[in-house]
């Protein structure tokens, strides 16, 4: 597992070489030590073939919504109309930061 980024709300992580169930092994590991943080987990240099492999992250992402924290997921070719609400996926690292942007501002005006 590879840190991008760490500042003091934002987390971004993804995988070195490890297939994304090693990956997510990897990152459970560390994952109560990320809770209070923003995650982004950047999958974009993956080939994702089943959206089972990005459900591994569901019950993470909605630990993440119940503590007050986003949590998105980089990844190309996914139809995100067949992923659960609470498993937010973006395309691009841009994207995925103005996803996080815009859920601070939701909870900052208590939404």
């Amino acid at each position: 597992m590879f840190e991008i980024m760490n500042k003091e709300k934002n987390i971004i992580v993804g995988p070195k070489q490890e297939s994304i169930r090693d990956f997510f092994t990897l990152f459970q590991k560390d994952y109560p030590n990320l809770l209070s943080k923003n995650v982004i987990v950047d999958l974009s240099n993956i080939v994702i073939n089943k959206v089972s492999e990005i459900l591994v992250f569901l019950n993470t992402a909605k630990a993440h919504i119940d503590k007050g924290t986003s949590f998105v997921i980089i990844a190309h070719g996914i139809n995100i109309d067949t992923l659960p609400n609470e498993l937010v996926v973006a395309p691009t690292m841009i994207e995925a930061l103005d996803i996080i942007e815009m859920d601070e501002i939701g909870r900052d005006l208590g939404f």
